[in-house]
């Protein structure tokens, strides 16, 4: 009997023991209270022009679009929700804690004005807490412009996204005459005095806002393999220091090409009053652009050019050969039926063992995909893009 009762007795008290333990794992554990926010804080951003991620920790009351952030506080671990201005927010629970949330902005979230609420709220298994949080407006951001020449008087489109509070459009320092204006289109006029510039457009806001330039202009593909120039895309330059071609050669530049001669086109441009069109007659024939006067350049020039694809060029492939010199090349693709404007830095012909020339000699758009094709040419020019 005696050694039953030690025996139940042992029992209890391992009982006790394993509560006891239960429950104080369950207490350390935490979240079993109404959530806490002491803090928001960054963790990294990433900026709007490049992929580098810049790693930070600083306490903040504003956010950024595409910026991850954490959530410090207590009693986190049974969040289910976090919301800002009213939207859903998409939070990674491996990388949550009692006492720590992290999330980032995705564009869906409105930023500050007059109607946001400027609050994050989170939610958990035993309440809600919100503390003020101001999301910040875009930088705006330029996609496209309807054309990237023109005089003055010319009424332009420019597309693109978070206009709000426009404040200013200008070419360079030039500003300009806004006809139009909503969050994603605005028309104006092209000022006098302009000859070669960045297109800006200002917004203002509660928070953010800024200047935006664009659009990004597709530059080719470099077939050098050991190109080391870093200048692959750039912000296209409205105008040119140097106009090759507009509605007619200029500074005495002019073309000739084996095979199907060049010609004027009066009913296919990119703008103006005409192009001018060039066939090939079989594989890599050649149509070549010889320089006049302007023709000096260096690492910030840029060749800008239209091009339009004729029947049948849709994926079809142009060697653009500087200087004769068929070593380096950069490679086009023509799309049948749409103009497609390029800028191309000086620089991405250039490499280790081909330096950056110091003028033009020769631009030969070389045929590179076995085959008759008919393209056009317009708005031809050269740029500074520094």
């Amino acid at each position: 009997m005696k050694n039953l009762k030690s025996i139940f007795s042992y029992c209890i008290l391992s009982l006790v023991v394993v509560f006891s333990i239960s429950s104080c794992k369950k207490h350390d554990s935490g979240g079993d209270g109404p959530p806490v926010i002491t803090r928001i804080r960054t963790v990294y951003k990433s900026t709007q022009t490049s992929q580098t991620v810049t790693a930070f920790d600083s306490t903040t009351t504003d956010g950024s679009i595409g910026t991850l952030y954490a959530v410090i506080g207590d009693n986190l671990s049974t969040t289910k929700a976090i919301y800002i201005n009213g939207v859903s927010i998409y939070f990674n629970i491996a990388y949550s804690s009692n006492t720590t949330l992290q999330f980032s902005v995705p564009a869906t979230v409105p930023f500050s004005n007059d109607t946001t609420s400027n609050v994050l709220t989170v939610v958990t298994a035993h309440g809600k807490v919100s503390t003020p949080f101001i999301i910040e407006q875009p930088v705006p951001d330029i996609t496209s412009v309807s054309q990237l020449a023109g005089n003055a008087g010319d009424v332009i489109t420019i597309t693109g996204t978070t206009f709000n509070g426009l404040t200013s459009v200008a070419f360079g320092t030039v500003p300009a005459t806004v006809l139009t204006k909503s969050p994603t289109v605005i028309t104006i006029k092209v000022p006098s005095g302009v000859t070669a510039a960045h297109l800006l457009v200002t917004t203002s806001a509660t928070k953010g806002g800024g200047v935006g330039t664009g659009p990004v202009v597709t530059s080719g593909t470099s077939l050098l393999s050991n190109n080391v120039s870093s200048a692959k895309q750039t912000n296209s330059i409205f105008g040119f220091n140097t106009a090759i071609f507009e509605d007619g050669y200029e500074n005495g530049w002019s073309d000739y090409g084996w095979g199907g001669g060049p010609k004027d086109d009066n009913t296919n441009f990119r703008r103006g009053t005409k192009s001018r069109t060039y066939s090939y007659t079989g594989g890599y024939d050649g149509y070549v652009i010889q320089p006049g006067s302007g023709n000096s350049v260096g690492a910030n020039t840029a060749l800008k050019f239209s091009i339009f694809g004729g029947k049948g060029t849709t994926g079809k492939n142009i060697h653009l050969v500087l200087n004769y010199n068929f070593n380096t090349a950069v490679q086009i693709t023509l799309t049948e039926g749409k103009w497609t404007d390029y800028q191309i830095p000086i620089a991405n012909w250039a490499d280790a063992g081909n330096p950056v020339p110091s003028s033009i000699t020769a631009l030969v758009f070389q045929e590179f995909s076995g085959n008759s094709s008919t393209f056009s040419m317009d708005d031809v020019g050269l740029v500074d893009v520094k």
